[in-house]
């Protein structure tokens, strides 16, 4: 497993400001959260589900290829910060919706 952050440096409103990605062998998204500017996050993958929303398409090897300068940053993490990451997501509501319930 391989473990990504994108980070963008002024996302839309309803764009995510940053994504953690866990990537298996074939660079394929398996789980991913999105943090979003407003405190609202998403997650897809394992028990969260909704793996429709994973993005199919491979990741290049060299995760510098998705940097943009003054759009987007693209690095790889540590596995732990992922995990962190992915364990905070699970104790937040969930969403939008868990805004509400």
């Amino acid at each position: 497993m391989r473990y990504i952050m994108l980070e963008y440096t002024e996302p839309q409103e309803d764009e995510a400001q940053r994504v953690y990605s866990e990537l298996d062998r074939e660079n394929r998204e398996t789980r991913r959260v999105e943090l979003y500017p407003g405190g609202l996050w998403f997650a897809y993958g394992d028990e969260h589900g909704r793996e429709e929303a994973l993005n199919p398409t491979p990741f290049p090897d060299d995760i510098r290829e998705l940097n943009v300068p003054g759009q987007v940053t693209a690095r790889t993490i540590a596995p732990g910060i992922f995990r962190e990451v992915w364990d905070q997501a699970a104790e937040r509501p969930d969403g939008f919706m868990g805004m509400f319930f």
